[in-house]
């Protein structure tokens, strides 16, 4: 058995990386997620603003046994590097994945990061427990966060859902900001970075620009992504209150992501959360084919946002747990 260095530039290596690393989300998940194989690819070969990533695999002759994928953040973070650990179900219990995480322990302190960081998306929706967080524990990780994954089916009737609040009105745009709102986006976008429940994991706020904006607005478009987004405007003075953004890619067209929803602290309280989600929602499930799932994330102290998900018919199916290991 050999480890291998994978950065997505040899289309059949990245197929084998890919495909061990996706079927075990279909093992583990009723409701898998994830980047789809093209936008994987793009995402470890382009050259990104806040993000490299690249791979490693452990090869048994042609056969793949696992794989761990590896977020090197560049903005925010820079201390920390992801790891996804995935073990094909066959070769389990024979060290596989304690071999890959040792190699990307390795790699992590040659690179001079401190912290290792993972995510186990199949939890009990209640415990949060899994074969994937004993692993963890019994590895010296130590959980941070957790946050509840909720699904909703499409369509959703949303007639009783939308309604306008007095003294705001909506906008909506697609694959990119327009310019007269982008200096405003840039700020709601850094808001969310700062007040997004993260528990007790390290983690430094993303201040936005608008270089990082546009820079992320491309890789979607390379990526085959496409992203509706609904904002609120304070009529009175102009100023952006809220947002909300859900997208998906044509590659897996039954698997949509609520991606951020924030609301302004000086207009929280006006009901602006499913004042945006309903219409973006709509749109999207306008927009994209059906029938389709709809995933979102939210920490469990986060009621009012899990609320707003609860009328729009999400429900509980699964719950992320965030470890992490001092290097």
């Amino acid at each position: 058995m050999e480890i291998v260095a994978v950065d997505g530039r040899d289309p059949e290596v990245f197929r084998r990386f890919y495909e061990v690393k996706f079927a075990v989300r279909r093992e583990e998940l009723e409701f898998p997620v994830g980047l789809g194989v093209e936008e994987a690819r793009v995402l470890m070969t382009g050259s990104h603003a806040d993000v490299r990533a690249d791979g490693l695999g452990l090869v048994d002759g042609e056969t793949w046994l696992g794989i761990a994928w590896l977020d090197w953040w560049l903005v925010g973070n820079t201390d920390t590097v992801d790891v996804e650990l995935a073990v094909a179900p066959q070769y389990r219990r024979r060290g596989v994945g304690t071999r890959l995480l040792d190699a990307a322990v390795e790699r992590a302190r040659a690179e001079g990061r401190r912290i290792m960081s993972g995510t186990n998306m199949a939890g009990d929706p209640v415990t949060g427990q899994s074969a994937g967080t004993a692993f963890a524990a019994a590895r010296g990780f130590v959980q941070k966060h957790a946050e509840l994954h909720q699904v909703v089916e499409l369509p959703v009737d949303l007639t009783a859902l939308e309604r306008r609040v007095d003294g705001y009105e909506l906008v909506q745009w697609r694959e990119h900001a327009p310019d007269e709102w982008l200096e405003q986006f840039v700020e709601l976008l850094s808001g969310m970075s700062e007040d997004v429940p993260t528990g007790e994991r390290t983690a430094e706020p993303v201040q936005w620009t608008t270089e990082l904006v546009r820079n992320a607005e491309a890789r979607r478009v390379a990526q085959g992504r496409f992203t509706y987004t609904t904002a609120a405007v304070h009529t009175a003075s102009g100023e952006l209150a809220a947002y909300t953004q859900m997208g998906g890619t044509p590659e897996t067209p039954d698997r949509l992501n609520q991606y951020d929803t924030y609301v302004r602290r000086t207009h929280r309280g006006n009901g602006l959360g499913i004042a945006v989600k309903a219409p973006n929602l709509r749109a999207i499930q306008t927009g994209v084919a059906r029938p389709a799932v709809l995933h979102t994330w939210n920490a469990p102290e986060n009621t009012p946002m899990i609320a707003v998900n609860t009328k729009l018919g999400f429900r509980p199916v699964a719950q992320r747990t965030m470890w992490e290991r001092t290097l």
